[in-house]
């Protein structure tokens, strides 16, 4: 028992998500959960960078995304993509169709109050007010961001900083070549430089 649990425990961040697959694949009722506790976050995370900040949105995005995940998981192939990749591939798409949706909005919502760099918590141990500052000011680069970049070159930039993802994780999520993948990345932190004048690594 001793030995099963130090084997768990030492499991890559890929042997685990190949073994959630399994599970899910199996039938597994207790994966949905693992499946949910492991990518709701990061999903969640993705979407309302994507949505500018709307945080109800992103949820409908997260549950939606992990809905299909769990009907068509037998169409997953862990020879072609990672369980995260193929998530993010499926959110993308449901981003997609609500971007298109929404194509006559052009301001942020009053409910992006999320920073486009991973949405960490923001002057944390501060006043309401700085705090407040600090989340609009995000809301508004983000929009700016919007503005500036193709949807394609906004999604590179947001899988990267916001999800973490490899060049080659970000090529298959996007359906480019790596090294598309990685021109749209430097042309998407070039534009970001020079319209907010940051940097966006």
């Amino acid at each position: 028992m001793g030995s099963e649990t130090a084997r768990a425990q030492s499991l890559s961040g890929a042997d685990v998500d190949g073994n959630l697959a399994r599970r899910l694949q199996q039938g597994d009722a207790a994966a949905h959960t693992d499946l949910y506790r492991r990518f709701g976050t990061p999903l969640h995370r993705f979407a309302a960078s994507r949505l500018a900040g709307d945080q109800e949105l992103a949820d409908d995005v997260m549950v939606q995304t992990l809905a299909d995940a769990v009907r068509n998981i037998r169409r997953f192939n862990p020879r072609k993509s990672d369980l995260a990749a193929w998530l993010h591939g499926i959110a993308r798409h449901r981003i997609q169709r609500e971007q298109r949706r929404q194509r006559r909005s052009t301001s942020v919502p009053a409910s992006a109050q999320v920073s486009f760099d991973a949405m960490p918590d923001v002057a944390v141990g501060g006043d309401m007010s700085s705090d407040l500052a600090a989340r609009l000011e995000a809301g508004e680069k983000v929009s700016k961001l919007a503005h500036l970049l193709s949807d394609v070159e906004m999604e590179v930039l947001v899988l990267r900083c916001v999800g973490e993802f490899s060049i080659k994780e970000i090529a298959r999520i996007v359906r480019r070549s790596e090294r598309g993948a990685e021109t749209l990345l430097h042309r998407a932190k070039q534009k970001a430089r020079e319209g907010l004048g940051t940097h966006a690594e």
